[in-house]
């Protein structure tokens, strides 16, 4: 699955997943905003990783 979303004259929030018996696999989170530190993003995507 791919969906994307953008606040009109904000920032970009990009997802890519896939559905496997229920549960989120191959979760990427992505976009045009910057999270600080630089791995926190793949923070998120292991923790969305399984739900």
């Amino acid at each position: 699955m791919h969906g994307e979303y953008k606040v009109p004259g904000g920032k970009l929030v990009v997802v890519d997943l896939d559905v496997e018996g229920g549960a989120l696999r191959n979760v990427r989170v992505a976009g045009d905003f910057f999270l600080e530190p630089d791995e926190a993003i793949l923070a998120i995507d292991a923790a969305l990783e399984g739900a």
